[in-house]
């Protein structure tokens, strides 16, 4: 029997390696959090049909490391860029490499876009 499940690459930034203290973080966020809602997504997207599959970028880094090589081995039916690299100025190249990565690496994947954690599953169905 064929899987005809889709896989979902989540791409977002390592939690240990965010700065808490930037302000144009909300207020009262920690890493737990974060991490309870990213496994709150993957439990949500699996229970509605998706693998989904997370690739961490640490803070700071500009290169987003084997990223590149991951979605050229991987045929992800869609790739969801996190607000966390999105919607902070501090990451806007980051932002622009990963967005380059995947066009140029992973052409038939759809590139999906969250506003907030909870919400990844309507972004996912929007395209998928």
């Amino acid at each position: 029997m064929k899987n005809n499940m889709k896989i979902i690459l989540i791409i977002g930034m390592n939690t240990h390696t965010i700065d808490y203290t930037n302000p144009e973080l909300p207020k009262g966020i920690t890493a737990e959090m974060i991490e309870q809602g990213t496994k709150a997504t993957v439990n949500k997207l699996s229970s509605i049909g998706f693998q989904a599959e997370l690739f961490l970028i640490d803070a700071g880094t500009v290169a987003p490391g084997n990223l590149e090589q991951l979605v050229r081995r991987v045929n992800y039916d869609g790739i969801v860029v996190g607000n966390g690299i999105r919607g902070v100025a501090s990451n806007f190249i980051l932002f622009e490499q990963i967005i380059n990565i995947i066009h140029e690496n992973a052409p038939k994947s759809k590139i999906i876009f969250n506003t907030l954690p909870n919400n990844t599953d309507e972004a996912v169905k929007r395209w998928l």
